[in-house]
């Protein structure tokens, strides 16, 4: 399995204008796989016409907690989590609607559960955070554009060898499965195969998605290890058969 998943990840192609999906997010490659097989096809025709900042999206409606938790990394201490309590904290007015004051409050409960976490345990000792700017985030997988937006990239050595990684924090009310984050991890190490696989080893095990609700770590090593399933080729495959 690894044999085929490296040489699908080094050979991923950066989307062509005449793809008639502009992109798909990986949220909702997890979100088709978990609908019927009956409203597959409704739900592949909505896209781009949906809020991403829905409760379930990630979008806006995390991005408090989730922007703030990638700010801790980058900053390599909590200052930026707690700082973003407070400004939340300062936010709330009184007569705020019922709708707004959730959100604040599920973004708060993210942020209090990492405060005091050594948010240096996610990094390498020597990790350097990397620019994302430069880097395509629709990778051609499959011949479907997929959207990968990692939270933080960064380089280190080992072995006197130049290694990536990335953390790609997540949100959704329910929280996710396992084999859904497993998802995430294998997109993930295509990105950063597609993009910075010709100046660096990219590290499976530094390849790591965190959800932030239930605290739930897991990385691409665990699908190379085939401690959870390899899911996303897979759904690919049925998503271009729905279509």
């Amino acid at each position: 399995m690894l044999d085929t998943l490296l040489y699908i990840s080094n050979t991923a192609r950066y989307i062509q204008n005449n793809n008639k999906m502009k992109k798909i997010s990986v949220k909702n490659i997890v979100t088709f796989r978990n609908k019927t097989e009956k409203s597959q096809k409704t739900f592949l025709n909505s896209l781009g016409k949906r809020n991403e900042a829905s409760l379930d999206g990630g979008g806006d409606y995390w991005v408090r907690s989730l922007s703030a938790l990638s700010n801790a990394v980058k900053a390599k201490n909590t200052e930026p989590i707690k700082e973003k309590i407070t400004d939340i904290l300062n936010d709330f007015k009184p007569g705020m609607i019922k709708q707004t004051k959730d959100m604040y409050e599920r973004n708060l409960s993210i942020l209090h559960n990492y405060e005091d976490f050594n948010v240096s345990s996610w990094l390498p000792e020597d990790a350097r955070i990397l620019s994302k700017n430069s880097k395509k985030a629709i990778i051609d997988i499959s011949n479907l554009p997929v959207q990968i937006t990692p939270s933080q990239v960064y380089s280190f050595e080992e072995k006197e060898n130049n290694y990536v990684g990335a953390i790609w924090f997540l949100a959704k009310l329910e929280g996710f499965k396992k084999e859904e984050l497993g998802i995430f991890a294998e997109a993930l190490h295509i990105y950063m195969v597609a993009n910075f696989g010709n100046n660096h080893h990219v590290s499976a095990k530094n390849c790591l998605i965190v959800d932030v609700l239930n605290k739930v770590e897991i990385n691409y090593q665990m699908i190379v290890d085939e401690e959870i399933p390899s899911l996303l080729f897979a759904t690919l495959e049925s998503i271009k058969s729905t279509r």
